[in-house]
């Protein structure tokens, strides 16, 4: 019987140990999943954070943004939805039409640079392909 606890111990440190030094690796980094298995990796969620987040989140001032998408509500969104959301999301990015002129003009730091638009539109088509499968 000792045997047997003396594996098990030594095989749960090992996989203990093995999940911290290959998932902590730099570039691995991601949000907690929602209850739907979406993660959004740390690049996506600084763009997020600093060029959407202001105006698509539950309590954004602008009732217009907000009801049509709040990003932090999409991790918990169901499949269907969540295939929606980021559909679009990669869809209005391609299109130039986020952020918007009108708002970019009075706030400027907000543009997304080229390789910020490639990279956000290129996530939401992925995770859109992956979640449709």
């Amino acid at each position: 019987m000792r045997k047997y606890i003396f594996i098990f111990t030594a095989a749960a440190t090992a996989f203990i140990f093995y999940s911290f030094t290959v998932f902590n690796q730099p570039g691995n980094e991601v949000s907690p999943p929602g209850k739907n298995g979406l993660a959004i990796p740390d690049d996506i969620q600084q763009i997020i954070d600093n060029h959407c987040f202001g105006c698509h989140n539950s309590d954004s001032k602008n009732e217009k943004s907000r009801k049509k998408l709040k990003f932090d509500k999409l991790t918990n969104m169901n499949k269907a939805k969540q295939i929606g959301k980021l559909g679009k999301i990669a869809d209005v990015i391609k299109n130039d039409e986020m952020p918007p002129e009108k708002f970019l003009q009075k706030r400027p730091k907000f543009a997304l640079s080229a390789d910020q638009k490639t990279t956000l539109a290129n996530w939401a088509e992925s995770i859109t392909k992956s979640l449709a499968h």
